[in-house]
């Protein structure tokens, strides 16, 4: 089987699979819980050899229930809950610049914590996070199982003087921090200043926007946004209809196997799969009103104009600036 194919099913099941059992088993909350565990797991690396992949697996796993017990534990806690975000996503922001898979897991953290406070107010901490862990835990097992050890060279060991000169280095690269967190406080405050069911998706919608590398084309951030706000126009509509089990399972599992085939080729059309898909198991398939969907689609606006606007503007300025004073493009303005 092509691997393409192999990661599609894998995407599928690790989705479907949760969501399908708590339908049947009656345990719908806890199947849509491990089914966002196992979207968190997703885009792990798989090259190396088994015990390679099971180690990096496990440290994934272990983020992805700290972000849900430090999510579900924080929510529901007015300002406390917003300053609390703010802090945290911008001390787990400054290992993105050590390296790609320290961004990958400092962004994974991040979504994690505000997917999680956006849901129910009265969840257990402990419950969510082991939730999640299952899930995790369930899409790394079917990684193994389906697909084959991928090709690539793993991250080489490195000594502890490189390990520091790294992390010095990442403290330079204030960028992604402060603009995640400026974005975030905003939204935050935003949040506090008109109180709606749906604010936490202003947070969701920044962290979905805004990445690590500062690019000097507005290219990929405008269609990430382009495709959030598609995104949620698909996802609302689904919802309002409020889809049989049956039909609920299949759209998460089609939509979960369409997300590795986009994921490296289009930005719009990726975040227009993966927001429905975030939505449908923020809600757990339960219909909506026309009011939330109207709060939703706000919040969405708002988010996207924040990371663009106070996320990727100024600094966009910021690094042509630098460069044409410096002269040196592949230093003023570096940024990971």
């Amino acid at each position: 089987m092509p691997i393409e194919l192999r990661r599609m099913a894998v995407a599928g099941l690790g989705l479907g699979g949760p969501v399908a059992w708590g339908v049947v088993s009656g345990w719908s909350g806890f199947g849509m819980l491990a089914a966002l565990g196992a979207l968190a797991m997703s885009g792990v690396s798989m090259t190396g050899g088994t015990r390679a992949r099971l180690a990096r697996g496990a440290c994934t796993t272990a983020i992805i229930a700290v972000a849900g017990l430090v999510g579900a534990a924080i929510t529901g806690r007015g300002w406390i809950t917003a300053l609390a975000v703010v802090l945290i996503a911008a001390v787990a922001a400054i290992p993105a610049g050590v390296s790609r898979p320290m961004a990958e897991h400092a962004i994974r953290f991040i979504t994690v914590l505000v997917i999680t406070i956006g849901l129910s107010t009265d969840a257990d901490p402990v419950g969510v996070a082991l939730s999640y862990a299952a899930g995790a835990f369930w899409g790394l097992l079917l990684a193994l199982l389906l697909t084959r050890e991928e090709t690539g060279t793993p991250l080489p060991a490195i000594s502890r003087r490189e390990a520091l000169r790294r992390w010095r280095g990442a403290l330079r690269r204030w960028h992604y921090p402060a603009r995640l967190t400026c974005c975030l406080a905003a939204a935050g405050a935003i949040g506090l200043l008109w109180p709606q069911p749906t604010s936490s998706w202003i947070a969701l919608t920044v962290v979905i926007v805004i990445r690590p590398r500062l690019d000097n084309a507005l290219r990929r951030p405008l269609e990430r946004a382009a495709g959030t706000g598609a995104g949620v126009l698909v996802g609302s509509a689904v919802l309002l209809w409020a889809p049989p089990s049956w039909l609920f399972v299949l759209l998460v599992g089609v939509l979960s196997a369409l997300r590795p085939l986009l994921k490296d080729r289009h930005d719009t059309m990726y975040a227009t799969v993966m927001t429905p898909l975030v939505l449908l198991l923020m809600d757990g398939g339960q219909g909506v009103s026309a009011a939330t969907i109207g709060y939703r689609l706000a919040d969405t606006v708002i988010g996207c104009a924040l990371a663009l606007g106070l996320g990727y503007l100024p600094w966009v300025r910021h690094q042509a600036t630098a460069r044409a004073t410096d002269g040196d493009p592949a230093k003023a303005g570096e940024v990971t």
